[in-house]
């Protein structure tokens, strides 16, 4: 079981705030992943035949897509199942290496964690976190 909410915390990854205004598109995954959500989904560019069709590892020609939502129906995701993409909003993510609050935001191309170190990463475009957090704890990100 991939349960990731621990105990006494105030979030969970993939986990939305509520009233703030979020940006969700739905996708089919493409590989299995074990967990609820607050993972980084990926897209395949250039290529007609991926519309609709979402990654958790970073494809070759690949572009960052959104954020996995978490949801409580779904404790880990299949090949071919559907997914929530968030594009636009605000969301808990596990962070590799501490961050503070007004970090940009990055995916480590080589491991996917969410981190505020630029070299070797992809930069979430508008991607900001709003907490301070430990590595290895939940931070609050921001996709404006």
């Amino acid at each position: 079981m991939a349960f990731e909410m621990e105990y006494g915390a105030i979030g969970a990854p993939g986990l939305l705030f509520p009233f703030v205004p979020h940006s969700i598109e739905t996708g089919v995954i493409q590989e299995d992943k074990d967990s609820e959500g607050g993972f980084p989904l990926w897209i395949k560019t250039g290529e007609a035949d991926e519309a609709g069709k979402v990654y958790v590892n970073k494809p070759e020609n690949g572009k960052l897509l959104g954020i996995a939502q978490r949801t409580l129906f779904n404790d880990s995701y299949k090949a071919g199942m559907t997914i929530n993409v968030v594009k636009k909003g605000r969301l808990w993510v596990r962070v590799l290496g501490e961050v503070k609050a007004g970090d940009d935001a990055y995916v480590n191309d080589t491991n996917n964690a969410f981190t505020a170190t630029a070299t070797g990463g992809t930069q979430i475009v508008g991607g900001m976190f709003k907490t301070d957090a430990a590595d290895g704890g939940l931070a609050e990100l921001e996709i404006a």
